[in-house]
């Protein structure tokens, strides 16, 4: 039963507009919903300014903003490309968002 839920939410996660994201690093997945570009540049802002953004932060955003490695750097499984890329996301972002420590 635990499957079947789990895949029930990957394909809502999916209809929702979201995408699997990949960690060039370690290889692990990530399925994030809604926009992903637009809601990880105001859930990285939140996090960095220490204000509170318009709404409580995704939990699914919440992973990856705590994941060991740059999710900046992250690619978008399908395509293969950084999910932060115009190609991706649809915005022009004009350079990287997070630079490694």
């Amino acid at each position: 039963m635990g499957r079947f839920r789990g895949r029930l939410r990957r394909l809502q996660r999916e209809a929702e507009g979201g995408m699997t994201l990949v960690c060039p690093e370690c290889g692990e997945e990530f399925v994030v919903a809604g926009d992903v570009a637009a809601e990880f540049i105001v859930a990285l802002w939140s996090k960095e300014t220490g204000q509170k953004g318009h709404r409580k932060t995704p939990e699914d955003l919440v992973r990856i903003l705590d994941h060991d490695h740059n999710p900046g750097a992250f690619v978008e499984k399908q395509s293969g490309l950084p999910f932060l890329s115009r190609e991706v996301s649809g915005m022009n972002l004009g350079g990287e968002l997070i630079h490694d420590a």
